[in-house]
């Protein structure tokens, strides 16, 4: 990723942001604002005050899902490089891979066990306390987002999380890093060509299912 902002250190690692943050941060940030400003007229301009909030908090969530992974790799010996928010989401950039395969498992289900914490986290705030309407909304964005965010990363195909796990419980069977790797990139690549197709067929009308963001992430994950 080219041209990658540097905007600090988070608990020492490089922190960077993607050119490309910026179009979804806006996309999210007008979104939400008039869904908002429908919901809870009285709002008036408020709402795109909230709606900005709603937008870095996701973005927010995203950073503890990687910064996830980065605690445990630390915690192994592994030196983080860098993490990037972008377009897709967020990535954290390690030195080197785990040692073992429990260890290459610890790193990648870290992230999406973040994710499935905050989902409880803000399901449950939503639940216990009485807070105005345009709170519980946005923290029920982020409970969803949260768990979407979690589910999504465990589908069994590099680079997401789930390929990882992949990847480390085949190197587990059969003793060979490099055939998890394999593997798991294979099916990766069979999830992305999955979403490509479905993204092409809901644009011409031929599926209900998929959208071109499905697409966009087809090509991502291929």
């Amino acid at each position: 990723m080219n041209n990658n902002i540097r905007i600090g250190n988070l608990f020492g690692i490089p922190f960077f942001i993607n050119p490309s943050w910026f179009i979804v941060l806006g996309l999210v940030t007008l979104t939400y604002s008039a869904r908002l400003g429908d919901i809870f007229p009285q709002l008036g301009a408020l709402a795109w005050v909230l709606g900005l909030v709603a937008a870095l908090l996701l973005f927010a969530s995203v950073l503890a899902h990687e910064l996830g992974h980065s605690f445990v790799a630390l915690n192994q010996g592994i030196e983080v490089n860098s993490i990037t928010l972008f377009i897709f989401g967020g990535l954290a950039s390690l030195g080197e891979e785990s040692k073992t395969p429990g260890d290459a498992f610890k790193v990648a289900i870290a992230g999406p066990l973040v994710s499935f914490l905050l989902f409880g986290l803000f399901s449950l705030t939503n639940a216990f306390l009485d807070l105005p309407g345009p709170l519980q909304a946005i923290l029920g964005l982020l409970a969803y987002i949260n768990l979407a965010l979690g589910v999504f990363n465990l589908i069994p195909g590099l680079p997401l999380d789930g390929g990882n796990v992949l990847k480390a419980l085949v190197w587990k069977i059969t003793g060979k890093p490099y055939k998890g790797i394999a593997f798991a990139s294979s099916v990766g690549q069979f999830f992305g060509w999955v979403g490509i197709l479905l993204g092409v067929a809901s644009i011409f009308g031929l599926s209900n299912i998929g959208s071109p963001w499905t697409l966009l992430i087809g090509w991502f994950l291929l």
